[in-house]
């Protein structure tokens, strides 16, 4: 029998094998990490706080320009740090960051409420078009009950001039003031806000924070200021703690179907999420202390995952690993409660310890985000940092620590389950011509969705691009545009793969069946010979003695895998018989001792 040895794809690229994701029921089919290790689908946040000019901007009397060249450095700062999502705080305190026909100017962006930015400019709208131009999401972050904080005048326009029977006044703080939750007129003040936003903007997302009711102002009289409210709106009778929890599961519940409607009508796709505190209730999980947002703050959010009206969570979980509020135990039990109800788990980070009293090493944030990533974190698809200013300053070497670990390779947001199902087109006329690689923007999909990103992969051969296409690791780039520039090394080494992302960041992309023939080059691998090469029923693989293989996987062409083998000794020659695979091409992937892995190419008679 001739031994045939194996092939490693070795070749200047002109067209790109984009791999293809099964159609079943609509749904846009996502594969497994290959590695939560290098994911590919992470969440990296950040937050961008405007209150007190905390992040941005950070001079509330500079020009607009000024202002605008802050923000172009912060989002040109997270995209070189490998960041993918911006969560800009665009109305603090009952205020606007944007333009508004419902609330002032924000004193924190002009230094006097209601007084329009000169020369008029919009931020939101500059902001979403320099984070899409960068492949950042951006979420717009909202305070939904807060209405001051702080001596500054108010607007005629705002809620404390035009409404003042809407407002409370904390009990320990009398320049903070909030928006009476058990209002069903604040209630749709609110949702109006939302709908305003999510109507009128690109936004990826509306976020909420965890400013409710105030920790420790409504504890008893005369801090009750909502007892009057508490009489005249309960119907059900339910005891003052009760019904609070339930003011904020009903305005939850009304800006989540607010903001369905309007992904619904007008072809959007912007989802909903909250960062509660990080401890629903002290003793939950056992071990665990401390206040609450269950009985300090009055909210419930698992009570809003039972109701399934937010599509995300992102408890901030402000603690060390180990202690009485322990960052694993507590990311555990948010995890586990979140896949229980199929949700997604972001995880809020505390990167401000680094600069306070609390002196954190870079190490701890870094054990965070090592932590998301194992198995059992199954409902954690990344974190956010709070907040930009220890990214600003590169605290404790933070950047530089994570772009070589944990952010080394790029990512993209995760689809959010249950939104836009449907995959995009694959990029049009790939090229490749000297270093230079092109696409065309594709025709809208079913659902009338252009890619709004792209992701670019340089693999070793083709075959890997099938049995490795998950693996966040090569990945190259994440863009916007339709064009980028390879190195001579990547053209002559790589094999190049570009596939499209739309605005669920749904990926998708055809495998090139051309590709797939029977005209290859052979070359001999480093690691071991496979014969024969068509196979009838059982091939050969015979490995030098320097390896140590530990599993054998085979994939269809579309990456689906079809057969698995542990191996577990170290003979030099391996029997491979896969049963029940069709005549056809396809992908074998060897895993090594070592973590690393080759793939090839074979063909079933």
């Amino acid at each position: 029998m001739k031994k045939t040895t194996l092939t490693v794809f070795k070749t200047v690229i002109t067209t790109c094998l984009l791999f293809s994701f099964l159609l079943l029921d609509a749904q846009c089919i996502q594969g497994p990490e290959f590695s939560k290790t290098t994911p590919k689908r992470d969440l990296r946040g950040v937050f961008l706080p405007s209150v007190f000019n905390l992040t941005w901007p950070t001079n509330k009397t500079a020009s607009p320009a000024v202002q605008q060249a802050e923000l172009i450095t912060i989002l040109d700062n997270l995209r070189n740090n490998g960041y993918n999502t911006v969560f800009l705080q665009v109305r603090p305190a009952s205020d606007a960051l944007y333009v508004s026909a419902i609330e002032p100017w924000s004193n924190y962006l002009t230094g006097t409420e209601g007084l329009a930015p000169t020369p008029l400019w919009d931020p939101l709208t500059f902001a979403i078009t320099e984070s899409h131009k960068r492949g950042l999401d951006l979420h717009a972050w909202i305070n939904p009950y807060r209405a001051k904080n702080g001596t500054y005048a108010n607007a005629s326009s705002h809620p404390i001039s035009k409404n003042p029977s809407w407002v409370i006044t904390a009990a320990n703080n009398a320049n903070l003031k909030i928006l009476n939750p058990g209002l069903p007129e604040v209630r749709d003040y609110i949702v109006s806000i939302i709908q305003d936003i999510a109507t009128r903007y690109d936004v990826d997302g509306i976020h909420f924070d965890d400013y409710f009711y105030p920790s420790g102002a409504m504890a008893a009289a005369p801090a009750n200021q909502d007892n009057q409210t508490f009489i005249d709106h309960n119907p059900n009778g339910l005891t003052l703690a009760n019904w609070r929890r339930e003011n904020g599961n009903m305005l939850i519940s009304m800006v989540y179907d607010a903001i369905q409607i309007i992904n619904t009508n007008l072809n959007k796709n912007i989802v909903f999420g909250v960062s509660p505190s990080g401890i629903w209730k002290s003793g939950v999980p056992t071990g665990i202390t401390g206040g609450s947002s269950y009985n300090d703050l009055f909210y419930d959010p698992i009570a809003w995952l039972d109701a399934g009206k937010v599509d995300y969570l992102a408890p901030q979980l402000y603690w060390k690993i180990t202690g009485a509020q322990d960052y694993v135990k507590l990311s555990q039990w948010w995890n586990d409660e979140i896949k229980a109800r199929n949700k997604q788990l972001y995880v809020s980070q505390a990167f401000y310890k680094m600069d306070d009293t609390n002196n954190w090493a870079s190490e701890e944030l870094q054990n965070q985000t090592i932590h998301n990533r194992t198995a059992s974190m199954d409902a954690t698809f990344g974190q956010i940092a709070y907040s930009y200013a220890s990214i600003k300053t590169n605290s404790k070497s933070i950047n530089t620590n994570l772009s070589a670990a944990q952010y080394k390779y790029k990512s993209f947001a995760p689809p959010i389950a249950g939104k836009d199902a449907i995959c995009p087109n694959k990029p049009a006329n790939i090229t490749i011509t000297g270093t230079s690689l092109t696409w065309d923007t594709p025709a809208p999909a079913s659902d009338g969705d252009l890619p709004v990103k792209y992701v670019i992969y340089a693999f070793n051969n083709a075959a890997e691009a099938v049995t490795n296409k998950d693996d966040g690791s090569k990945i190259i780039e994440i863009t916007a545009g339709n064009q980028f520039t390879l190195t001579q090394d990547q053209v002559d080494t790589k094999f190049i793969v570009v596939t499209s992302l739309d605005k669920n960041n749904n990926e998708a992309g055809t495998y090139d069946p051309s590709l797939g023939n029977e005209d290859f080059e052979l070359e001999t691998s480093k690691s071991f010979n496979v014969y024969p090469n068509p196979f009838s029923e059982v091939f050969t693989m015979e490995f030098s003695k320097s390896v140590n293989p530990v599993q054998i996987t085979i994939y269809e062409g579309s990456g689906k895998q079809v057969w698995n083998q542990d191996i577990k000794n170290s003979d030099s020659q391996i029997i491979v018989s896969p049963s029940n695979l069709t005549s056809g091409f396809y992908f074998v992937k060897v895993s090594f001792e070592n973590g690393s892995s080759e793939s090839f190419k074979i063909i079933k008679k």
